[in-house]
């Protein structure tokens, strides 16, 4: 048999309950609003890095879409390229120094993970070294390589970019016997 005061406790119990869950659900139409417009920025981003890789590089059309996709203030991050320019002429610096080794590479992406105004992207790649990298001439060996890329977007646009790739593997493929 319940107690006058166990009763209490327990109303007191689901009313707290009841009033936490109320005000974790979204009110009216302007939070829905609000989370759907994030999720149109965050699935617009993820389409700057499809079409970056998958329309620019994988069928060589960088030099059609850069504009439409780089910041006019585009600046890399870790530039592998100590003279690499900023903003579209930087990033056009960028595809042109590694088409030169690898013109026929063709990228995969694994992963996309996005927010408002960040993408990263893991990527796997094959490309023929046709072209000095590293100090290495052009071998003609089929190579295989790995990255992660964060783009921060602003306006629509990849404004900056950090990327990691595996250049201690690409070289141990290249001079591998």
């Amino acid at each position: 048999m319940t107690t006058p005061q166990q009763a209490m406790t327990l109303i007191i119990i689901g009313v707290m309950f009841h009033l936490l869950s109320c005000n974790q659900q979204p009110k009216g139409n302007a939070m829905n609003d609000a989370s759907a417009n994030i999720q149109q920025r965050i699935e617009q981003n993820k389409g700057l890095v499809r079409k970056w890789i998958l329309e620019g590089w994988n069928n060589n059309r960088n030099q059609e879409i850069v504009a439409e996709i780089f910041a006019s203030n585009w600046a890399d991050g870790n530039p592998a390229f100590p003279n690499q320019p900023k903003g579209i002429e930087g990033a056009m610096y960028y595809v042109n120094a590694y088409r030169s080794v690898f013109p026929d590479i063709q990228f995969t992406i694994t992963h996309i993970i996005a927010q408002e105004d960040y993408v990263c992207f893991r990527f796997l790649a094959e490309a023929t070294h046709r072209g000095e990298l590293m100090g290495i001439p052009a071998t003609g060996k089929k190579v295989n390589v790995s990255g992660i890329v964060i783009h921060r977007i602003e306006n629509g646009k990849f404004a900056e970019s950090w990327n990691e790739v595996d250049l201690l593997g690409v070289k141990e493929q290249l001079l591998a016997k």
